[in-house]
């Protein structure tokens, strides 16, 4: 997708999220790792709601966010997997559960580091979590459309297995079988 959407053959590209870096599986390409858990050995230890990069830094950002918040006991590696041990509260509404009230204040960090016409990859997964249905692209888009970002593509990526854990004995809610890719691109910097 970068050689498709980005214009340069070698473009300066952050991993904002990169965990594990299970995402780029076999990629040569050059990036900077960065993720706010030291464990994972990051190129940059930072928080990707405040990066620590002047502005215009990037031609293009990868954000591949945990799913959902705490997933609470398990007896598998499924949270650290996936990153999604961490406790997660909504600050505005004081409730616990996923990571959509990230989506504001990381969009707005990566319209500040992307140069001028830079690429936005998102790679978002629509769950079943707390028993509720939880439409990350959707609620993705609605935040993006705050920071002008223009969307150049959905693309739907089916996977080969459903995410599953050993103590779900049974399921309330279909599972989503899916994640979605969506590329942006930034036509100015974000100031604030």
């Amino acid at each position: 997708m970068i050689s498709f959407y980005c214009d340069k053959s070698d473009p300066d590209i952050l991993d904002p999220t990169c965990n594990h870096r299970r995402m780029w599986g076999k990629s040569t390409r050059k990036f900077v790792a960065m993720d706010i858990d030291p464990s994972v050995h990051p190129d940059v230890i930072g928080d990707n709601t405040a990066m620590p990069f002047p502005d215009g830094s990037f031609d293009v950002i990868t954000y591949d966010p945990p799913h959902t918040g705490d997933q609470g006991k398990s007896k598998t590696e499924f949270a650290a997997k996936y990153g999604i041990s961490v406790k997660s509260k909504n600050p505005e509404t004081g409730k616990w559960g996923n990571l959509f009230h990230t989506y504001r204040p990381f969009l707005a960090e990566a319209k500040r580091v992307l140069r001028i016409d830079g690429i936005l990859l998102t790679k978002l997964a629509d769950v079943t979590h707390a028993q509720r249905f939880q439409f990350a692209t959707a609620e993705f888009y609605n935040v993006v459309k705050e920071f002008d970002f223009e969307l150049l593509g959905n693309h739907i990526l089916p996977r080969k297995g459903v995410i599953t854990d050993s103590k779900w004995k049974k399921a309330s809610h279909p599972r989503q079988n899916h994640c979605t890719w969506q590329a942006y691109r930034v036509h100015k910097y974000f100031t604030t």
